[in-house]
């Protein structure tokens, strides 16, 4: 197979495709932007985008919002914990959508190990700890921006607070709650990648085949 100098998303999302070699892009900006813009040219990148920060924001959001607020408890604002959970993650999914685009093409491409073999456990790896690795100052931010005490929490907490009285918070020093966020999201965010990616390409083999999944 002769090397391509950008990532096709269906080397990555179609199990029918047999990948073939690709070139580090180098580390000039425009090469690396040329090479993260070329992977979203087709409508399966797109798709596989939108259905990746989903699970990675509000499903992961999800697991985020158990591990700081009720585990280490951090408490939050006298919501509701399903609003609390929406209101934090869709705060993450304007942070991160821009980091999952960017990560998943180079997952791709790490996730080549040869001509014509895709691992998902390789894109899973790279994809999950580059991204928890992108999560470590959420912690900080959240606090900031939309913890208890700040404008928008006491706007939401004004519009929908369901009167709960506030419990104390525990307070974390900020270099330890971010090494805690990556730690908790080294697992959570690789098992949604490698979860993604393999229920992408088991939908394409199923829309290809309707008869492989039986019944």
């Amino acid at each position: 197979m002769v090397p391509t100098t950008t990532i096709d998303a269906a080397a990555v999302y179609d199990p029918s495709r047999a990948p073939g070699p690709v070139p580090w892009p180098g580390w000039r900006p425009r090469a690396l932007a040329r090479f993260v813009l070329a992977f979203y040219r087709t409508r399966l990148a797109r798709r596989a985008l939108a259905v990746t920060v989903f699970a990675h924001v509000y499903l992961g959001g999800a697991a985020m919002f158990w591990y700081h607020s009720v585990l280490l408890g951090e408490g939050g604002p006298a919501i509701s914990p399903v609003l609390h959970w929406f209101v934090d993650s869709t705060a993450g999914l304007v942070a991160l959508t821009p980091v999952l685009v960017v990560i998943l093409p180079f997952a791709g491409r790490h996730a080549i190990t040869r001509p014509g073999v895709f691992s998902r456990a390789r894109f899973a790896v790279f994809g999950g700890v580059a991204f928890a690795l992108a999560t470590g100052p959420g912690p900080v931010l959240h606090d900031n921006l939309v913890g208890r005490g700040t404008w928008l929490a006491d706007q939401v907490t004004r519009a929908w607070g369901d009167g709960r009285p506030l419990g104390p918070a525990e307070h974390i020093a900020p270099a330890l709650d971010m090494l805690l966020q990556v730690a908790w999201g080294l697992p959570v965010y690789t098992a949604l990648m490698w979860l993604t990616v393999t229920g992408i390409r088991a939908a394409g083999d199923r829309a290809r085949d309707p008869d492989r999944g039986g019944g």
